[in-house]
């Protein structure tokens, strides 16, 4: 009875995700060489083997990536200096004689206000940090063009532009170069497609934050409750979105445009919820760890992001993105040239007959 209700389960999953995949947009890939085939290993070994054969490469683009990272990087810096209870209250103009009693221990009596009175002051400082955040995210964009490009590349196994070394003679990739080519050619989509994820991350946060506003000041209303939910909703369903949408970027380029790919996204997100968000806590797991009170470990946490984070994340994306579209939207893409192909015989060939039938019947006339 347990294994009929189960297949029963397993066949309703199937009938949905196969529906889903039906409505995919379907283009060949933006490659300039040919498909290398299948990789032995798998998806893991392909993204553990491509970084450690290319990391000088690979750190080349995550420093220059983190030029157009600087912006989050001066929030994150200016944050662990000050903390956010002291930026509190100088946007509140409270001056530099209040004694700081909450930014260590989480509790305290500062002069002339109460604690939550002064969390208040603090709520404000992360409204606007997280606003910043969205802001520094679409930035981040322009890098990220680049970045994902010089991915797509390794994962895809084509060749890049090189120049001879002097000592070796050996042909040497010229990554930088590549860089900025891959800034020049997808930054507009690239900077659309963060600088959304930025509105929806920011607007996402600061809902929750009206939540706790209202927890902090007495108790949330229902609108301060729906806000919770709408802001967590946001969150949970933007993330993979974006997640599943910044790389095809670079592998349909202009095989695709940007609402097509954002239709792609929207389906892998609904048709492969698990696998998408056990991807999203590889990525971006090690950036949560940023969240802990501690300059000592926000500093390290930060230089070990900085010399390996982007680069982490945007290999995991990007090699993600290319598994489904390699065992997803091109297998579904050669099906469809294959029907299309029976297709056009079968025409062909009824146009060959009709003909045939009408010059024997000139002929008998």
């Amino acid at each position: 009875m347990a294994i009929t209700q189960n297949n029963k389960k397993e066949n309703k999953t199937s009938k949905y995700r196969l529906k889903l995949l039906a409505d995919l947009c379907l283009q060949p890939e933006a490659r300039s060489e040919e498909k290398k085939g299948e990789y032995p290993g798998g998806r893991f070994k392909r993204f553990f083997d491509t970084y450690k054969a290319n990391s000088s490469a690979l750190m080349t683009a995550n420093a220059l990536t983190l030029i157009f990272a600087l912006p989050i990087l001066a929030i994150i810096i200016v944050v662990s200096i000050f903390g956010v209870e002291i930026l509190g209250y100088k946007m509140g103009g409270l001056g530099d004689d209040i004694p700081y009693l909450m930014s260590d221990v989480g509790f305290g009596l500062s002069s002339g206000m109460t604690i939550n009175e002064a969390k208040l002051y603090m709520l404000d400082v992360y409204r606007l940090i997280f606003l910043a955040v969205g802001l520094g995210i679409a930035v981040l964009g322009f890098g990220a063009a680049g970045h994902i490009y010089i991915d797509t590349k390794l994962i895809w196994g084509e060749s890049f532009v090189t120049k001879k070394d002097k000592k070796t003679g050996a042909d040497v990739p010229r990554i930088a170069t590549e860089f900025f080519r891959g800034v020049k050619k997808y930054w507009k989509e690239m900077v659309m497609v963060f600088a959304a994820y930025g509105i929806f991350f920011a607007g996402g946060v600061n809902l929750i934050l009206e939540f706790v506003d209202g927890v902090w000041s007495g108790g949330a209303n229902v609108g301060q409750w729906f806000a919770l939910f709408i802001g967590i909703f946001i969150l949970l369903f933007a993330t993979p979105v974006f997640f599943n949408l910044a790389p095809q970027v670079v592998s349909y380029h202009k095989t695709l445009n940007l609402a097509q790919k954002l239709k792609n996204a929207l389906i892998y997100t609904l048709a492969f919820p698990i696998p998408t968000y056990f991807m999203i806590i590889l990525a971006f797991g090690a950036y949560a760890l940023l969240a802990i009170n501690s300059p000592i470990v926000t500093i390290l946490i930060g230089m070990l992001l900085i010399a390996l984070g982007m680069t982490f994340t945007f290999l995991i994306m990007t090699n993600y993105a290319d598994h489904n579209s390699e065992n997803v939207c091109q297998v579904l893409y050669e099906n469809m040239r294959i029907e299309l192909s029976r297709k056009e015989r079968k025409e062909k060939k009824k146009k060959d007959v009709k003909n045939v039938q009408q010059v024997k019947y000139k002929k008998k006339k």
